[in-house]
């Protein structure tokens, strides 16, 4: 008799968790939009011991593959500075330099979650996630009391990590940091090959032969999951709408 009870409860289990996994397979995310803004920072020759904070802002849209790969397209308003005056090396103080810089930045990534994510559900509403790939970057306005050395535009390559969080339906929160390397040295108009002698100085200096120019931007956001919904919420929501406009037609009818 016990053997039988425990056979029925397993039945019962089995049977609940069925229910539960095509309740999951309900709702299918076929991609996500979002915006977001932060700030940006730039590491190079000038003033390399100062962070210069400068506002950013931007928005993407990934396409959805699987549960756990994306591909997302990005773009970014970036504004990069730096001044020597600010820096607490006295090398740098006395060089003088300083530039200011605005730019376009637009990338594709692969975008990868670390864990499961599941709009509505409770036990997946968050994850962790990875993204690399490419971009281009190019100059909207910019100046410099170093005009000898400029770059207009450029590649880049993106690291990017972040964490989102589902707070109801398809809507999440999301935050942010991404990492860019460049094939240029000239962003803040001075690259390592060059010598900036400042007026009045019988001094040439130079760059700190750092490499490349590399910048950051950390950001929060809002995003919405762009879902196709199957089974008996979809017909739950079919029925929902028809209900709605058989009301309506019937309340101009009344009149």
């Amino acid at each position: 008799m016990r053997s039988i009870q425990y056979i029925i409860l397993l039945s019962i289990l089995l049977y609940a968790n069925s229910l539960s996994a095509q309740y999951i397979q309900l709702i299918e995310n076929r991609g996500e939009v979002g915006v977001m803004g932060g700030g940006s920072y730039y590491h190079g020759d000038i003033a390399s011991d100062k962070l210069f904070y400068q506002p950013n802002f931007g928005a993407f849209y990934k396409k959805q593959l699987n549960d756990y790969v994306g591909v997302r397209v990005s773009y970014e308003y970036i504004a990069l500075g730096a001044n020597d005056l600010q820096s607490s090396n006295s090398y740098d103080t006395k060089r003088g330099l300083h530039f200011e810089r605005v730019a376009h930045d637009v990338s594709i990534m692969g975008e990868f979650n670390f864990l499961k994510f599941i709009n509505g559900n409770r036990h997946f509403r968050f994850t962790p996630y990875l993204g690399f790939g490419f971009g281009g970057w190019k100059t909207i306005k910019g100046s410099s009391n170093n005009p000898n050395a400029n770059t207009k535009r450029t590649f880049v390559y993106p690291i990017n990590i972040g964490f989102k969080y589902n707070i109801s339906g398809p809507w999440n929160i999301f935050g942010e940091a991404t990492y860019r390397f460049t094939n240029s040295d000239k962003i803040d108009y001075f690259s390592d090959l060059d010598a900036y002698q400042p007026a009045g100085s019988i001094n040439k200096f130079q760059a700190s032969t750092s490499g490349n120019d590399q910048y950051f931007s950390a950001k929060l956001g809002i995003s919405y999951d762009l879902l196709k919904i199957y089974g008996p919420e979809k017909a739950k929501k079919e029925k929902h709408s028809a209900s709605n406009k058989k009301g309506l037609f019937r309340f101009f009818k009344r009149k």
